[in-house]
């Protein structure tokens, strides 16, 4: 049983009221029969994770502990769990802590930590378990983009982890959520998409599936091809070879604008001006 649950409060007096919410509230049931509210909160690091951004998410999964044991309560019977996991960083302490003080009284809140960035190290360890174990995979692919912070070279550990990925050997519903989690997690630069796009028609091929590639951005694109080539055809008669592949190999933004470019196009060329 799982549940996105929401815990809020204001920003304080004379700001306006903003909602927080956990990234995920799961009900869990232990081993020996009882049950466990799990509290997980992952915190996606832009930059690095340093002493003070450490100080203030610990405070924050704080924050959230009160805000659900107000909601939930807890008990020895019904306990609640928190635990942070920190992409951007590569080692420290397992635990962070919050301590508020003051003349002899206050509170300590103490929470494990993650450092996913430290499997950097262990990626043969990630590989080795990857094609029975898909949590793995997903931490290989927040480890290319941690890794390959510059997008235009993201190219080439995207197909390589998706070619991974095609000999796994996973369950096609579980390979279709994979793809599509790491094809969010590990962007491209738009101006790469045609190259990728062939570098998984390949992969199709190489591993006679049809699934491998994000339905989704396949169907779109490739109907958006279809499309203007059928309305060019319409307008200026038969389309050239050359002009109906640069057509297939471009980028959705690009369809797009020769798209609009035809309503006022005179010439076949007028409408590939940009």
């Amino acid at each position: 049983m799982s549940a996105v649950v929401f815990v809020g409060s204001g920003n304080g007096a004379g700001k306006a009221p903003r909602r927080l919410y956990t990234d995920k509230l799961i009900l869990v049931r232990r081993r020996d029969g009882g049950l466990a509210r799990l509290l997980i909160h992952v915190e996606v690091q832009g930059g690095g994770a340093g002493p003070k951004a450490r100080r203030l998410f610990a405070r924050r999964m704080y924050q959230y502990r009160y805000r659900l044991e107000d909601r939930y309560g807890s008990s020895p019977i019904q306990p609640i769990y928190s635990l942070g996991i920190l992409t951007a960083s590569r080692g420290g302490d397992s635990h962070l802590v919050h301590r508020d003080e003051f003349l002899g009284q206050g509170v300590r809140f103490t929470l494990p930590v993650v450092h996913m960035a430290q499997w950097l190290r262990r990626w043969d360890e990630l590989e080795a378990i990857a094609p029975s174990n898909p949590f793995a995979v997903v931490m290989m692919a927040q480890l290319t983009a941690l890794w390959f912070r510059r997008k235009a070279a993201r190219l080439d550990p995207k197909v390589e982890l998706m070619r991974c990925l095609a000999g796994y050997g996973y369950a096609r519903g579980d390979i279709d959520a994979l793809v599509r989690l790491v094809d969010w997690m590990i962007a491209l630069p738009e101006a790469l998409e045609p190259d990728y796009m062939r570098a998984l028609e390949a992969l199709e091929q190489e591993h006679a599936m049809t699934y491998i590639t994000t339905p989704e951005r396949v169907g779109l694109r490739r109907g958006q091809a279809e499309l203007l080539l059928r309305q060019l055809a319409r307008k200026f008669g038969e389309v050239p070879e050359a002009t109906d592949k640069r057509i297939r190999s471009a980028t959705a933004a690009q369809l797009e604008t020769w798209s609009l470019n035809i309503l006022d196009a005179e010439t076949l060329d007028d409408v590939f001006d940009d």
